[in-house]
């Protein structure tokens, strides 16, 4: 069984061998130093091939992670810690904070006065986003070292995603967050029953906490109204651990996680329907719902279903080929969508809107490209979502396209999944990891005003003043996930010393850099 369950990515389970030093090549291209620029183009080919699957595996033994070359920054000096100790300290307090004893989440915190002893979670509103991209750092973390720790974590957190499904009582449909009033630092039930005052669920659908009054999880509480952020994140940490880890106990939550999901959108019609039979108020997946851009719509459910294709194998499958391909010529499979492929949409994703780009549906779309590029296995389909990946998510026609805001993580996702015969893009290869560099060696928030440092030149989709240069990461104000952040924002904030923000941005950037070898273990 475990072996059906592994079929799509089973070229790259032997990655799972502990990653070995490579030697540094100094302007950042993957081929190795010393080769003749043929033999280097050579190389460089056939590694990025084989990190996004273009070349199939011949199944030996010695055959470990695709490896790039690492990449350096030498004109950025960045923080007296280097990477690896970020990271180090990083992974520490987000056992000692972040993982609160007695549940399977992750959060943010506030810290007593003497700012090392946890007092109370910060309750996000997307506990479960944060929570599955902290699980994909670990399984990052734990294929790059083999590292005990790193896999504790993980099962840990994967435990945690596969409750947040189980809690709600409906197949496939995830909480934005579950608490155990019980356990210290929590909210009590009293507060989150007045969490959303004006929620009534007998009378219209809302969001609000909901009591659990039987079962396993009775007495606990979870959160509704999901939305499409946090299916991205989980999915796409499903995709890294079902690629890269070997763990049994991970692989079996993420393979039912993926078929519970699967079973909720063929059966729903690609939405996401919560407890009371209403769609969620960002629950529509298909190109023509008229709450987002067709071709961000449809890369999210191509890359979903393509998941539960390759884990849950024909219904699915069906599905994918039949509704979303329409392979078998024309079919009315979903109630008010044209009979086209979903992929006729992904020219028009909606990252191209300058000033009043939604830097969300930035991350919502590369975590869903990335899963659905390590999950797609037919070479046709794949290029057209490389070209995709470049032309809409990358490289848009914008003035402010992904490939210049030095962000580290999307620039992996892009290095890792691009066309092999695509340009190498040296110079955004180099700054992601200047900005690794430059990150902050702690999370609390600190004070920031790039008000006074930067002048507006325009405004954001929510009226915010953003600035003509990109802002240093170390400038901008504290937050978890500093990917998902507009980095032209400018903002002002007094700081608070007590609020620490949880890490999982850097240590997903970090621990896949390490991973597919752009980060050195020395570095």
């Amino acid at each position: 069984m475990l072996a059906k369950l592994i079929t799509p990515f089973a070229w790259l389970i032997p990655l799972l061998l502990i990653i070995g030093c490579s030697s540094s090549s100094s302007n950042g291209d993957p081929a190795a130093d010393g080769d003749t620029d043929a033999d280097a183009g050579d190389v460089e080919s056939e590694q990025e091939a084989d990190a996004n699957g273009e070349n199939e595996a011949d199944g030996d033994a010695e055959e470990g992670p695709p490896r790039f070359e690492p990449i350096e920054c030498p004109e950025v000096e960045g923080t007296a810690m280097n990477l690896r100790e970020k990271a180090a300290a990083f992974d520490a307090v987000a056992r000692r904070w972040h993982l609160p004893a007695g549940q399977d989440l992750w959060f943010g915190v506030l810290l007593m006065e003497d700012l090392q002893t946890f007092d109370t979670v910060d309750m996000s509103d997307n506990v479960g986003t944060w929570t599955a991209l902290y699980s994909a750092s670990q399984s990052f973390r734990y294929a790059a070292t083999r590292d005990p720790e790193a896999l504790e974590n993980l099962r840990r957190v994967m435990r945690g995603e596969h409750d947040m499904l189980r809690i709600t009582g409906v197949r496939g449909l995830f909480t934005r967050a579950f608490v155990n009033p019980e356990l210290p630092g929590f909210p009590t039930p009293e507060q989150l029953e007045n969490w959303y005052p004006e929620c009534d669920l007998s009378v219209e659908h809302c969001k609000r906490f909901n009591e659990v009054t039987e079962g396993e999880f009775a007495g606990w509480w979870f959160k509704n109204d999901v939305s499409k952020d946090e299916y991205a994140a989980h999915m796409f940490s499903m995709a890294v651990a079902l690629e890269i880890v070997d763990d049994p106990e991970v692989r079996e939550h993420a393979a039912e996680i993926v078929k519970a999901v699967g079973d909720h959108l063929v059966d729903n019609t690609l939405k996401l329907v919560d407890i009371d039979g209403q769609v969620t108020t960002f629950g529509h997946l298909t190109p023509y719902a008229l709450d987002d851009f067709p071709g961000f719509n449809a890369l999210l459910a191509l890359s979903w279903v393509r998941m539960a294709a390759a884990v849950g194998g024909e219904k699915y499958q069906s599905f994918y080929d039949d509704c979303l391909l329409q392979k078998n010529g024309a079919n009315d499979c979903i109630p008010g969508e044209p009979d086209e492929p979903f992929t006729s949409h992904l020219s028009d994703v909606g990252l191209d809107l300058d000033c009043t780009t939604n830097w969300n549906n930035h991350n919502m779309a590369q975590l869903s490209m990335y899963a659905l590029l390590r999950t797609e296995s037919d070479p046709a389909l794949k290029a057209i979502y490389q070209d995709a990946l470049r032309d809409s998510l990358w490289d848009a026609d914008d003035p402010r396209p992904m490939s210049a805001q030095e962000n580290s993580l999307y620039t992996f996702f892009y290095l890792v999944n691009k066309k092999s015969t695509d340009p190498w893009p040296e110079e955004a290869a180099r700054k992601a990891i200047c900005s690794l560099n430059r990150y902050p060696e702690s999370k609390e928030h600190r004070p920031v005003d790039t008000l006074s440092r930067y002048t507006e030149v325009c405004r954001d989709r929510s009226d915010d003043p953003l600035a003509g240069v990109l802002i240093p990461i170390e400038e901008r104000k504290a937050d978890n996930f500093q990917w998902i952040g507009n980095p032209y924002l400018m903002e002002q904030e007094d700081g608070n010393p007590a609020h620490v923000e949880s890490p999982e941005d850097y240590l997903l950037a970090y621990w896949m850099g390490r991973y597919f070898g752009f980060i050195g273990e020395d570095m």
